[in-house]
């Protein structure tokens, strides 16, 4: 038996919302599919199943606002599997048996006059399932996947100008954070071409800031394999820096060179050593004989005092000040805001809060919420 709960997202914030519910009770999924979509203040994050199995409980409706660490649901092996929940688990199960639809259903079927809980349907009742009962194969002027609001043609692989020996990029993602590094790179690199980027959403749109969305991760391969040399990880995921690594090193195992990116307004000591993939952000002060790991980001405004090593996948968010020879271990977050005593070591994986004054070492692992 597997129980998968509510997620951290971000250390200042004990609840979520549940954006979109992906699967229902008697679903068979595989590991690695997605559950459902969680979002916080800062980020949206699809939860993943951790095993394969038999999605058994599902008490959370979607559109709601859902505990971290709540049970969000069981998955067995088998249809039949027996288990047992603790007392708090199993009174929010006890939930799952109401009829549930999600908002988009709901609005489907009260837009045709159609009675979900007479229609027999059990489990969640999604989107999906209300236009399979209307026969609607998809929603009127829906756009497919390869039209855009005007008909234009969504560009694809096979349309792209790869130029031999030219310094040409994909952009891995299309958010928020991509954004800003399509701009570091257009005033920063300008001689660099940012030939395509490539979204894992459901939907992705056309283009960000005018660069070609031409397909999900799935296409890193033939990109890199057409000439495609540089590539750059436009995902912060915010808090989760687990899943950053990940994506980090998939862009590295499909043959990429991932550079350093550095914004002209940063200020970087010449003597400052440093992997590659590392992110510094406008603002920035990266001072003498720092030493930064791999795929680091140093975001606006924050401080890296002397002497400071920084981890591979660690985050130091806006704001945030380290004083001299301060350690932070690989895959922690210093939240914004926050100030570091000289020497102090925040462990591997640790996440500290936002504006919060740490004078002594973090644990790893460790989840700073309060002033200490």
């Amino acid at each position: 038996m597997e129980i998968v709960r509510v997620p951290l997202l971000n250390a200042n914030e004990n609840e979520l919302e549940l954006v979109e519910v992906m699967v229902a009770v008697g679903d068979e999924v595989q590991k690695g599919d997605v559950l459902c979509t969680v979002e916080s203040t800062k980020a949206t994050f699809d939860v993943e199943a951790p095993a394969a199995g038999v999605v058994r409980e599902w008490p959370a409706r979607e559109g709601s606002r859902v505990e971290v660490g709540a049970l969000l649901c069981v998955l067995t092996a088998t249809a039949d599997e027996a288990y047992e929940l603790g007392a708090e688990d199993a009174a929010k199960a006890a939930e799952s048996g109401e009829f549930r639809a999600t908002r988009k259903a709901k609005e489907l079927a009260e837009a045709h006059g159609l009675n979900l809980s007479e229609a027999g349907l059990t489990g969640v009742v999604r989107e999906r399932d209300v236009r399979a009962l209307l026969g609607q194969p998809k929603a009127e002027g829906a756009q497919t996947s390869d039209e855009g609001a005007a008909g234009a043609r969504r560009v694809r692989l096979g349309d792209l100008k790869v130029r031999k020996n030219a310094e040409q990029m994909v952009m891995y993602g299309a958010g928020g954070h991509a954004r800003v590094l399509i701009d570091m790179i257009r005033q920063g690199r300008p001689d660099w071409e940012i030939l395509a980027a490539l979204d894992d959403g459901r939907t992705p749109p056309m283009d960000v800031l005018g660069v070609p969305i031409v397909g999900s991760s799935a296409e890193l391969t033939a990109l890199r394999q057409a000439g495609v040399r540089l590539a750059a990880l436009g995902i912060g995921a915010v808090t989760d820096n687990a899943r950053r690594s990940g994506l980090y090193q998939k862009l590295v195992d499909a043959g990429f060179h991932v550079p350093n990116l550095i914004h002209p307004d940063a200020s970087v000591s010449a003597s400052v050593t440093m992997g590659l993939g590392n992110q510094i952000f406008a603002g920035a002060v990266v001072s003498a004989t720092v030493r930064l790991g791999d795929n680091t980001i140093i975001n606006s405004g924050a401080v890296v005092s002397h002497d400071c090593e920084i981890g591979s996948h660690a985050h130091i968010t806006p704001g945030a000040i380290l004083a001299g020879n301060v350690k932070v271990g690989a895959g922690a977050v210093v939240g914004m805001g926050v100030t570091v005593y000289l020497g102090v070591t925040i462990g591997e994986g640790a996440m500290i809060a936002n504006g919060v004054h740490i004078m002594s070492d973090v644990a790893p692992g460790e989840v700073i919420r309060a002033s200490r």
